[in-house]
């Protein structure tokens, strides 16, 4: 288990560094001066010259990426060319409001897709409404159903405020535009798992020694659903946050996600590269959890490759 966290770490390493030299460079395909998004569309060459300048932009490509390399090797992402203030307090400030905002959504796209999943695994045949609904659900793009729940029920209803902010009134419609359309996923993983459990000899087993059907499906086919779902859950963490960009934007809600567009709007090279930086950091550290979680749950895991 030692050399299979070992191992995970590594590469979550590799892929954290990899991610930071792949945004580095693409920052330079957008088209845009950020010395004249700092200082204005009508500083002088000389002003433009200056901050070129002070903020390095002047070097070559491979001198600025050893320079950004360095710094964030001992923990500074930089300074904001907007705000002037570290990158590290801007995140961390933001940070808050998207781990709330991704756990609510976790726990309504897992729960509602489990219990959906686990009650088609109990019918006979499959519910054609269901399976309609499931696949129209997997086709919406989630600005299309984050823009319809806003008219819905922001504007059209108001039962729910559309000024953004932290508030529990707040957070409704974003955690429901994500937890809802994650939640086919967990269902088809749940339906799947939960039919594969109950033909398997164990629960022919135990059904002829006269267990009740509660505590067969609660002792032993969640159970073994419980593994896949924690998977899927690992990966779902990326898909969740690359969606969360789009929603924190539509909603007002001061996250990470909503930090990152502004910063692409104003060219904040280093406000967008240190929110890349810790979405991936995120992302690694999330699934080397799940895996142990994992681990914990079927011991076989422990024995897969890494």
């Amino acid at each position: 288990m030692a050399r299979r966290i070992a191992t995970r770490l590594l590469l979550g390493l590799f892929t954290v560094t990899a991610v930071v030299l792949l945004t580095f460079v693409l920052q330079y395909v957008v088209p845009g001066d950020p010395a004249r998004s700092i200082a204005g569309p009508k500083a002088s060459a000389e002003v433009l010259s200056e901050v070129r300048a002070r903020l390095h932009l002047d070097d070559p490509l491979w001198s600025q990426l050893g320079h950004y390399l360095s710094s964030v090797a001992t923990g500074d992402l930089g300074t904001s060319y907007s705000t002037d203030r570290p990158v590290l307090s801007l995140i961390l400030e933001r940070l808050p409001a998207t781990a709330a905002l991704a756990a609510a959504a976790l726990t309504v796209e897992v729960v509602l897709g489990g219990l959906w999943g686990l009650w088609e695994a109990m019918r006979p045949k499959r519910s054609w409404l269901l399976a309609t609904l499931n696949v129209g659900l997997l086709s919406v793009p989630v600005f299309s159903l984050g823009f319809l729940l806003l008219l819905m029920f922001g504007y059209q209803l108001a039962l729910f405020p559309i000024d953004g902010g932290t508030g529990l009134p707040q957070i409704v419609l974003p955690t429901l535009t994500l937890g809802i359309l994650g939640a086919p996923y967990y269902a088809n993983v749940v339906r799947d798992s939960t039919r594969e459990a109950l033909s398997s000899p164990y629960v022919r087993t135990a059904v002829s020694k006269g267990l009740s059907r509660r505590r067969i499906i609660t002792r032993h086919v969640l159970r073994n659903t419980a593994s896949p779902v924690t998977t899927l859950l690992g990966m779902d963490v990326a898909v969740f946050l690359s969606g969360a960009v789009f929603v924190e934007k539509i909603f007002g809600w001061p996250g990470i996600g909503q930090m990152q567009t502004e910063a692409f709007a104003e060219l904040d090279r280093p406000v967008l590269t240190g929110t890349v930086i810790v979405a991936a950091a995120f992302v690694v550290t999330a699934n080397l959890l799940v895996d142990l979680i994992r681990s914990a749950i079927d011991p076989r895991a422990a024995t897969e490759a890494p």
